[in-house]
């Protein structure tokens, strides 16, 4: 219980300190007061952003966490899940620009003098009102919607995983070196991307040799990855001026698409077979609805609504683990679990998917002044992957409270996610652990 004190101490203190951080625009490359115009007519422009994702938690481990070496069966944390300064730009007719430095998961084992990245940097060109082409290192990405998320008007607290299934295995935060090509022809919004993927050998994902009838990536076929996502706008148009899509609108938009997307790659996997290399092509497959419908517009209420279903082809046996800001350092080989250290839990691998999450908006509190908006969620991803014997299931209980939309936000949530044993003849569910996270978001831009 000390663990759980401690934390909800500080909680208390920051609900206390931060609702004073009010104003700030939250335009997506909308005018703003960081906006630097080129030119009289004001087509030219330069335009900062930045923001930061601020969390406060408490953990129960997976079974056997250590933390430098001494079991912990609650961890209790402050990290910066992310930090972003980006700078978009329109130098010239029909040219657009973005770079961005970044950090995520700087927590209390991260190694000190933790270095700033280098996470975007692209240019495209706009051939006509149909098309437009860019390259460099970008999160335009296909498959689904929040496989290219906006990280800051997201509605849950953090990012729908199983849509990111090759995230630091042949990508950087999702980002790719890529080319691609993106408009819109009607109400069909596209985009086509052809990456150079990362190598494997550079991330946690990389097995020197390859197992036996369990698929893994490798880097001995180096070929590159496709992938492409196109939405259907049944109401409102959205921007597809940046690569990133918003979770949430707020009641300032009405929208309802239809999406349909995929992402594959030629043998980007390998396994033994009877104790000979076997090699395995990554074929993904995405369909995904949503909504986000304004009910009361003068009130500012409003339902948000998304649905996904994907079917994932990696090899054999592909099972991907993440623990997000992962807490804990280390594990007791005999008293683990197969998820591994501290939250880690199976979120993506060869089978299907669905994920769901809805929520509503809330009318703004207080008589005499303002005193923001409620936004209750549910969020629910259940797995059929074909190495275990239970399906995956696990659900986030949610409440954002925004006290100028995006621009300043907090966040509460609690995450329950499946334990798994690996019992040598099958893998099977055991028990159940919860994450309590309190988030406090600031942007400017």
């Amino acid at each position: 219980m000390k663990g759980y004190t401690h934390t909800f101490l500080v909680l208390s203190f920051i609900l206390v300190i931060f609702p004073a951080m009010k104003g700030f625009s939250q335009n997506e490359f909308g005018n703003s007061n960081l906006r630097l115009y080129l030119d009289d007519n004001k087509e030219h422009w330069l335009q900062f952003s930045s923001f930061v994702q601020l969390w406060s938690r408490v953990t129960e481990n997976n079974p056997g966490t250590t933390v430098n070496d001494v079991p912990e069966a609650v961890t209790s944390d402050i990290s910066i899940r992310r930090f972003r300064l980006g700078l978009a730009a329109k130098p010239a007719d029909k040219v657009f620009v973005f770079f961005q430095l970044g950090v995520n998961n700087l927590n209390y084992l991260s190694p000190r003098g933790t270095s700033i990245d280098l996470l975007d940097a692209y240019v495209q060109y706009e051939l006509s009102p149909y098309i437009a082409l860019g390259g460099g290192k970008s999160f335009w990405n296909g498959l689904s919607r929040f496989t290219s998320p906006s990280t800051s008007k997201l509605m849950g607290y953090d990012l729908n995983f199983v849509a990111s299934p090759t995230l630091d295995s042949t990508d950087d935060l999702i980002r790719r070196l890529s080319i691609y090509a993106k408009g819109k022809i009607g109400a069909i919004d596209y985009r086509f991307i052809v990456a150079k993927p990362l190598s494997v050998q550079n991330s946690s994902a990389f097995n020197a040799e390859p197992i036996e009838g369990i698929a893994s990536f490798n880097d001995k076929r180096p070929h590159p990855q496709f992938s492409g996502y196109a939405k259907y706008e049944f109401w409102e148009p959205e921007s597809n001026l940046s690569a990133a899509n918003v979770g949430t609108y707020l009641a300032t938009k009405k929208v309802l698409n239809l999406g349909i997307g995929f992402t594959h790659q030629t043998d980007a996997l390998w396994s033994l077979k009877q104790g000979k290399e076997s090699y395995h092509n990554m074929s993904l497959f995405a369909m995904d609805a949503f909504m986000d419908l304004p009910i009361n517009t003068d009130k500012k209420t409003a339902l948000t609504t998304y649905l996904s279903y994907f079917n994932f082809n990696f090899g054999p046996n592909y099972i991907r683990l993440l623990g997000a800001n992962n807490p804990a350092n280390g594990v007791i080989a005999e008293e683990s679990s197969f998820n591994g250290r501290g939250n880690a839990f199976p979120i993506s691998g060869t089978g299907t998917s669905t994920f769901a999450q809805i929520g509503f908006l809330f009318e703004s509190m207080g008589k005499q002044k303002n005193q923001g908006q409620l936004q209750p969620y549910v969020a629910a991803q259940y797995s059929n992957f074909d190495r275990f014997e239970n399906a995956m299931f696990y659900y986030d209980l949610g409440i954002n409270w925004y006290l100028n939309g995006h621009a300043s936000k907090f966040t509460l949530n609690a995450e329950n996610r499946p334990i798994f044993q690996d019992t040598d003849t099958v893998i099977r569910l055991d028990e159940r652990k919860w994450m309590f996270v309190l988030q406090y978001q600031f942007r400017i831009d």
